[in-house]
């Protein structure tokens, strides 16, 4: 009604009845910005593979929390700390449980992926996570996603 934007077309799915995807307008100028200072989109990076806990993967696991970012590998073979990034040099391992990030709870509903996107490139970031029973306190400067 006001004439302003409020998002942008990414995808429309024909066939179904037209289902279209768009960014929210605040990302959008976030990119925007970016592009202007940099020259291209920047992503902040921690360098990890992980999943959220909820309250049936805590259960099925027996894991001590029902919230967080496990971090832990996909597959055989590949890395779940991601060596030589900004979570290798802080130490996190594999197992470790993210609960926070700068007092930020991580939930399903508040993701890791969409409280790291609050940060730029080089920011350091606390981080309160979870070792075999105990709380550490960590920080960790966020690196750009290659």
């Amino acid at each position: 009604m006001e004439g302003k934007v409020i998002g942008i077309n990414t995808a429309v799915v024909m066939g179904a009845q037209n289902i279209g995807f768009a960014i929210p307008i605040n990302y959008a100028k976030k990119d925007l910005e970016e592009i202007k200072k940099f020259g291209k989109v920047r992503r902040p990076f921690l360098g990890i593979r992980y999943i959220l806990l909820n309250n049936e993967i805590a259960q099925q696991n027996k894991l001590p929390v029902n919230y967080g970012a496990l971090i832990i590998r996909e597959r055989l073979g590949e890395e779940a700390v991601i060596k030589g990034s900004s979570a290798d040099k802080a130490s996190l391992q594999e197992y470790d449980i993210i609960l926070e990030i700068n007092g930020e709870k991580v939930t399903e509903k508040n993701p890791l992926a969409e409280i790291l996107q609050k940060f730029e490139v080089g920011k350091e970031i606390s981080l309160k996570i979870l070792r075999k029973g105990q709380e550490l306190n960590l920080k960790a400067g966020l690196e750009e996603k290659k």
